[in-house]
């Protein structure tokens, strides 16, 4: 069986568009039992059209004073460090809005700046311990070399259809594959009752926001068309960047809890790290592989075959993945018709 096809990725911000994802498929030349034989669906992308970017997006770390203090005190410290002002919390303010625990995050920060902070806040008003590193956003962008609103579309639908996300993100409902475009407007790829079947599938379009993991989880990725800059959504303000400086944008969110599993607590323990170490843990990609032959099998073999390619188009990887779960249980119990092969 064939598998090639070309995806139409289609707007939900502006209906009217549509880009073209094209994959081409071939019998894999592994010799890997498990994919001996079988078809591998890949996609139609040349990387070399594109240039490749990775910063530390933000970090949020917190502070503790031996004395109170407000907010603007605590900006007026950093900022002429950073050239910029930055977003200041105090934890649990007293009257007057003062605080001994603040929270800063610190956009695309040179890790030596964060130094220069701590120092900074250390003299003007004693801290307590290092400051703690809370949270963590690392993003890798594509920017087509041509510039080309079809390219960066198409990008953006390799990324979030071959992103492999290395833990359980089907068990708790809230870190499940979804897209928003808009403020309190989100749609599950797939549906909480349908991850047998491709049938009820809600494609991502192109221009919205891919997620899998929640909000405030460990980990957390999303894939989007990167357009805006210095986005403030309580504010409403963004600045458009020139269409020379559109791309397609992956990004990863890590958490405390997953910060001290990578051995992250204190400001010097960013400086150290080896922030290559992220990529095979976080930004792993794969494609997909099916079944090449039916002769001598069950027809119902071949339908859920056709089922688990047409899943892949509709959720990519992540969707195959909770697919593959969802039919293994179902196997244990007797209620599949045929023997089912993994990827």
């Amino acid at each position: 069986m064939d598998y090639s096809t070309t995806i139409i990725l289609k707007g939900i911000k502006d209906p009217a568009r549509h880009v073209a994802l094209e994959y081409a498929s071939a019998i894999t030349t592994s010799v890997q039992r498990r994919v001996a034989g079988r078809t591998v669906v890949r996609p139609v992308i040349d990387l070399g059209d594109y240039r490749c970017r990775a910063v530390i997006d933000w970090v949020d770390i917190s502070f503790w004073f031996e004395r109170s203090t407000q907010l603007q005190f605590v900006q007026a410290v950093v900022e002429p460090i950073l050239g910029r002002r930055p977003y200041v919390e105090p934890i649990a303010p007293g009257p007057g809005n003062v605080s001994t625990e603040f929270r800063i995050r610190f956009q695309e920060p040179r890790l030596k700046l964060l130094a220069e902070c701590e120092d900074a806040l250390d003299k003007r008003f004693k801290l307590q311990m290092h400051g703690v590193v809370r949270s963590v956003e690392i993003s890798v962008d594509f920017k087509p070399r041509s510039p080309s609103p079809d390219s960066v579309g198409r990008m953006v639908g390799v990324l979030s259809r071959h992103l492999f996300p290395d833990r359980d993100f089907i068990a708790e409902a809230l870190d499940r594959p979804r897209f928003s475009w808009g403020r309190g407007k989100s749609t599950f790829v797939m549906g909480a009752n349908n991850l047998l079947s491709s049938h009820a599938d809600s494609p991502a379009p192109v221009d919205a926001t891919f997620y899998v993991g929640r909000k405030d989880g460990q980990v957390r990725w999303r894939v989007m068309e990167k357009l805006l800059d210095n986005q403030n959504i309580e504010a409403g303000t963004y600045v458009k960047l020139p269409p020379d400086e559109h791309r397609a944008r992956i990004e990863v969110t890590l958490d405390r809890q997953e910060l001290i599993n990578l051995e992250v607590d204190f400001i010097h323990d960013l400086r150290r790290f080896n922030f290559g170490k992220l990529q095979g843990r976080y930004f792993q990609f794969m494609v997909p592989t099916f079944e090449s032959r039916f002769a001598g099998t069950h027809p119902a073999y071949r339908a859920l075959e056709i089922d688990r390619w047409r899943r892949f188009v509709n959720a990519g990887i992540v969707g195959v993945i909770a697919m593959e779960g969802a039919r293994r249980s179902f196997r244990q119990t007797g209620l599949l018709p045929v023997p089912w092969t993994g990827t």
